[in-house]
């Protein structure tokens, strides 16, 4: 009975350590999910923008990398941060889901708005 109480007891250390790691790893090194959301939606935008003759003419001295690495400066966090997070949300797709939902809301939100003013 001892012998079971310990096991019971290291499998709960276990895990409340790897919990705990895990949210230390997200404080640490990943972005919250409001600003995930944010650049997501300004990448997409910034993406969209790219593609339309008007904005090629403008901006053809520019790629992607240089229009991304302005939003990230808009936001204040590195590319490293963002590619951390991404990589980590792409190994929880449910998470990944659920941010994205987010983010078609505000570019659907963005798109009526425009659409209103016309």
């Amino acid at each position: 009975m001892h012998t079971f109480r310990l096991v019971v007891f290291g499998i709960s250390l276990l895990l409340i350590t790897g919990c705990n790691s895990d949210w230390e790893f997200k404080k640490k090194y990943l972005l919250d999910r409001e600003d995930l959301v944010n650049v997501l939606v300004d990448i997409h935008l910034a993406n969209a923008l790219q593609g339309s003759p008007e904005f090629y003419k403008i901006s053809r001295i520019y790629d992607s990398v240089d229009i991304n690495s302005m939003i990230f400066d808009k936001y204040g966090i590195k590319k490293a941060a963002f590619d951390s997070t991404m990589a980590y949300y792409s190994k929880n797709p449910e998470d990944l889901v659920s941010i994205y939902d987010e983010v078609i809301m505000h570019l659907n939100q963005l798109q009526d708005s425009v659409k209103v003013s016309d």
